[in-house]
């Protein structure tokens, strides 16, 4: 076929499967720490509040990245269990931020396809779960449950019907290369 200068000799528009993993647990971590700094940095001047995927409150992307308590609470736990129990190439954490999804708010449903492995963990309880339609998944609030992804798998939430705000911090893991560790 030719079209505008350009010959098209093969085209597939095909689905394949493709392994992954879905990861849920329970993590012993500071929520009342974490809920405090999402709230200062949501009425703060740097925010991306309603500016992403998220569409209620949100910290900066790279809010939790360097954060203490992150890198011991979550981040080394499920580094940990990611290293023993699969074999993935070389990666290190991009980016980690935090949200509140007031009653009424919502995530579109999106993927992470840049990043390795992506992953949640939320901070109190609330109704609004995150679904995986894709693989017929959800994981519901509660103070401490994560769970961790495969980052090409779509996922979102639908409007929080519940009265009460959802807070939780979301982050990414991508592939090491050469000059990738900042």
């Amino acid at each position: 076929m030719l079209l505008e200068n350009m010959i098209v000799n093969r085209e597939f528009n095909r689905k394949f499967k493709k392994d992954y993993f879905f990861i849920q647990g329970i993590l012993e971590i500071d929520c009342k720490y974490f809920i405090e700094k999402i709230k200062e940095s949501c009425v703060s001047e740097n925010n991306n509040n309603y500016t992403t995927n998220i569409k209620g409150l949100m910290t900066p992307f790279e809010f939790f990245k360097k954060d203490e308590k992150f890198l011991k609470q979550v981040s080394l736990p499920l580094i940990n269990y990611i290293d023993e129990n699969y074999d993935l190439r070389n990666y290190h954490l991009f980016n980690a931020w935090g949200f509140e999804l007031k009653p009424g708010g919502k995530t579109t449903f999106h993927d992470h396809h840049a990043s390795l492995w992506s992953g949640v963990v939320y901070l109190n309880d609330c109704k609004q779960p995150l679904e995986f339609p894709e693989i017929k998944q959800e994981c519901k609030p509660q103070k401490g449950a994560f769970c961790v992804f495969n980052s090409f798998l779509l996922h979102g939430c639908r409007k929080n019907q519940d009265n009460i705000s959802k807070f939780g911090m979301s982050f990414n893991f991508n592939e090491t290369t050469n000059n990738s560790w900042l």
